[in-house]
């Protein structure tokens, strides 16, 4: 225990000191110089959906809801380390982050509490649902995680979610070859933005893209917090991210989130999903209070909210009428595209997402939009996010 302690304390404080990376070739498909052509993905009928409940379940469905494949913790049946098992079954009801990775052959998930990865190979019951890598959350620096995504050279970052200077990003090796390991070592501790809720990798870019807050989300710093998106570009050299302010990219205004939980309450606004469009060099990004659009070449947020809605989402309702209250101010105020916990696009047009309940933290179903026809899937289950089980076109994960 003295020895873990002491991992995670050299880490925080000397993350680079010692540390012995190989070099890692990120992928080169989407540079135009290098003109490899990239397959379109579809046909864009699984959609992957994190159900809390004890115990929590991730089930891979279709637009229907249809269940083609469910994964829970009475599914594993291979030989754990104690620890990874006690987090595995822990009290924790979470199905936090759920992601398509290794060209659909597995999941990369917040569950229960663990950040893991697990086979998804249906035709092959011998590695199916089989736990290739996992971490357990049950410790101060990545309790509260929300989100990881896979880098270049079998890595992985994890964002752990947190309110202090010396939050942000972990990096481990998740590498099929190495035995599972309940703390494995941290290759990388990229510090500085607070309570990120969202990950993307930038295969054109060759960045990790992070979305969370400046200063702390809780109003814990004296500064005012706002939602942020940081790049940190990918070293091919060294295997490293880097941190540069050049690539931090604030919204204008702290807003305290009030109009939902009422006068004095000390949490500011921030970023929850950071969803690519496909096909283009844009993001949207969602927050307490709204919707936003950010180009990549230009730097700029450049729709909000009904702009948004209107250009990229068209047909997007609001899923329940009391999105409203009073702000700090005394002003009235009209919520209707906060809180979308977890959204995703289809090259074709569709779009899922999931918005919680008025003063609750997670939806009861999952909106999917299709020709601009909106409709209800999963209806009844406690769920923070769902998202399209595939690669989105222009911007797949590293192999």
């Amino acid at each position: 225990m003295l020895g873990s302690f002491l991992g995670w304390f050299f880490y925080l404080f000397d993350p680079l000191a010692n540390l012995a990376i190989p070099p890692i070739q990120p992928q080169a498909r989407l540079r135009p110089e290098n003109n490899v052509p990239v397959a379109a993905e579809g046909p864009w009928e699984d959609i992957i959906t994190g159900h809390y409940g004890v115990p929590p379940l991730i089930r891979i469905h279709d637009r229907d809801g249809i269940v083609k494949w469910k994964f829970e913790r009475d599914d594993v049946q291979q030989d754990l380390p104690d620890e990874i098992r006690k987090c595995l079954y822990s009290s924790a009801n979470d199905a936090t982050e759920l992601k398509w990775i290794r060209n659909g052959t597995a999941v990369a998930a917040v569950y229960s509490a663990l950040a893991l990865i697990i086979n998804h190979t249906p035709d092959n019951p011998e590695t199916d649902k089989l736990i290739t890598w996992a971490i357990c959350r049950d410790n101060e620096f990545l309790w509260n995680a929300h989100t990881l995504e896979p880098l270049p050279g079998d890595r992985m970052a994890v964002g752990t979610t947190g309110q202090r200077p010396w939050d942000g990003v972990l990096v481990y090796n998740t590498s099929e070859a190495l035995p599972l390991d309940p703390s494995p070592p941290i290759l990388q501790n990229v510090t500085g933005l607070r309570a990120i809720h969202g990950l993307i990798w930038d295969e054109a870019g060759s960045a990790l893209w992070a979305a969370g807050t400046d200063f702390a989300a809780d109003g814990s710093d004296p500064e005012p917090a706002r939602a942020t998106i940081h790049a940190y570009p990918f070293d091919e050299a060294t295997g490293l991210l880097q941190a540069d302010d050049a690539y931090v990219y604030r919204l204008d205004e702290p807003i305290r989130q009030e109009v939902e939980w009422g006068a004095g309450f000390s949490w500011w606004v921030g970023a929850h999903d950071l969803v690519p469009i496909p096909n283009q060099r844009k993001f949207l990004i969602s927050e307490d209070h709204g919707l936003h659009a950010f180009d990549i070449p230009t730097g700029r947020f450049t729709e909000h909210n009904a702009a948004v809605a209107d250009k990229y989402m068209p047909g997007f309702r609001v899923t329940t009428n009391d999105r409203h209250g009073v702000d700090g101010d005394g002003v009235f105020q009209e919520l209707p595209y906060g809180d979308l916990k977890g959204f995703s696009i289809a090259p074709d047009g569709s779009f899922i997402y999931v918005q919680s309940l008025w003063q609750k933290y997670r939806g009861n179903h999952t909106s999917i939009v299709e020709n601009g026809v909106y409709r209800e899937i999963n209806q009844g289950l406690e769920i923070y996010r769902s998202r399209w089980f595939g690669n989105i076109d222009g911007w797949p994960k590293p192999l």
